[in-house]
């Protein structure tokens, strides 16, 4: 997908009750390694596409939410109330944006990410590929967006 061009993906929860449809283009996509969401996806990382909130239209279900505390910062993670499938997450700090968790898209062939984040926190057996830039840390958001931008010029 060229920078600039929009294109409509769907994705949904995984019992299939919640269906939403992204028409826009990603602002950022990155895996974040940090304590934080391997608790919160079980696993060893997490996947986050940040984008415009009025691109995401809920086409089927009620998206349950629930607010978290991250560090004093209240973020808002939105799920399948049946199947507990985190789909996206607001946050007050960023109220026209939101983070979806790609890994709902139906086709996910069409992303990929852009950056580690938190890799200081990334477990000890995770291989990690050289020609994705890895932050130790938190970096700004604007870097992670201009990554994003150029990554068709890589």
């Amino acid at each position: 997908m060229h920078a600039k061009e929009k294109s409509m993906h769907s994705g949904n929860c995984e019992c299939k009750s919640i269906v939403y449809q992204f028409d826009g283009e990603p602002l950022t996509c990155y895996t974040c390694h940090c304590t934080d969401c391997q608790k919160s996806s079980g696993t060893a990382f997490g996947l986050a596409m940040v984008v415009n909130q009025k691109d995401v239209k809920l086409v089927k279900g009620k998206v349950s939410v629930n607010t978290l505390d991250y560090n004093g910062k209240k973020v808002q993670r939105h799920r399948c109330n049946h199947c507990g499938t985190s789909l996206w997450f607001t946050a007050d700090n960023f109220p026209n944006l939101m983070a979806i968790k790609p890994g709902t898209f139906e086709d996910t062939s069409w992303f990929k990410p852009i950056a580690h984040l938190w890799t200081r926190s990334a477990q000890s057996w995770v291989c990690f590929d050289d020609s994705i830039p890895k932050y130790e840390k938190q970096p700004e958001y604007s870097e992670l967006m201009e990554l994003w931008e150029n990554r068709k010029n890589a």
